[in-house]
């Protein structure tokens, strides 16, 4: 009698305990091709013979049947056929990772502040280079002609009489011209002009010694009897001085932040805050 091969006995066993192909494909997880498949021993429509022998041993011990017995009846891994070319695999397809939501707001914030940065630059740009533009040099003060000497129109003859505006020391009662015939009157002695109040709007004159103090930054521009003597910005409680021999002009791109005082009296802030602001400073300079 020819012994029973492996289909048979799976399909003998399941038939006589009444179960349907359905049934056992809940049980075991194995669907009902590969179960058909093993009882046909059509090992060749399985994906690979390790496949097979879990199959085998599944199906057996489901049916009640000792798994070792089918696998001696199952051939060695070196016989068993191969898996068809055009038979169908499974793959299993793992989907790609999400992209992180932390990492999308990073990289949101970093655009946002790569922005920020250029305006925040495009801006200063703007300030320090209108702050730079070369301030208009102070015209030079005219040399003034000697003191208490006033030239008179030329004399017949040639010579020319200066008369001085202070009588000489002495009391000399006038002056004679080198080759003049006659001795001519002497000047009247000048009367010294009444003393009062300087008329209005009519700055003080002297030297200048200024003192700045800053409460936050701003840029400044200091020109000092027409030359520029600081150009640059003062910090949070920074302080510098400056003199000067008539006046003293000075730019601030954050007129508020600055207390300005003159030769000792306090002016108080330079201006409002934000406010750019020049302002020439002299030695009668009052508050704003």
């Amino acid at each position: 009698m020819a012994p029973v091969g492996i289909g048979e006995r799976l399909r003998n066993a399941r038939q006589a305990l009444g179960l349907s192909f359905e049934e056992i494909e809940s049980t075991i997880r194995i669907r009902r091709v590969y179960l058909e498949a093993l009882e046909r021993e059509a090992f060749g429509d399985l994906p690979s013979p390790a496949y097979v022998r879990g199959f085998l041993r599944s199906y057996a011990a489901c049916l009640g049947i000792s798994p070792g017995d089918l696998l001696e009846l199952y051939p060695s891994s070196d016989a068993a056929p191969s898996v068809p070319r055009d038979a169908a695999v499974e793959v299993r397809i793992t989907p790609a990772v999400k992209f992180s939501r932390t990492r999308r707001l990073l990289t949101v914030l970093g655009i946002v502040v790569g922005l920020g940065i250029l305006v925040v630059g495009y801006v200063l740009y703007g300030q320090i280079r209108q702050f730079a533009q070369t301030a208009t040099p102070a015209p030079s003060p005219t040399a003034p002609s000697p003191r208490g000497v006033t030239p008179a129109a030329p004399a017949p003859g040639g010579t020319v009489e200066v008369t001085p505006s202070v009588p000489p020391p002495g009391g000399a009662p006038g002056t004679r011209t080198p080759g003049a015939s006659s001795p001519l009157p002497a000047s009247p002695p000048a009367q010294p002009a009444p003393a009062g109040p300087s008329p209005a709007g009519e700055s003080a004159a002297g030297p200048i010694h200024a003192v700045v103090v800053a409460s936050a930054r701003s840029w400044v521009r200091v020109v000092a009897d027409g030359a520029t003597v600081f150009e640059g910005f003062l910090g949070e409680g920074e302080q510098r001085t400056w003199d000067a021999a008539r006046s003293l002009t000075v730019k601030a791109g954050n007129a508020g932040a600055l207390e300005v005082s003159v030769n000792g009296r306090s002016l108080g802030r330079f201006g409002s805050s934000g406010e750019v602001l020049e302002r020439t400073l002299t030695a009668g300079s009052a508050a704003p």
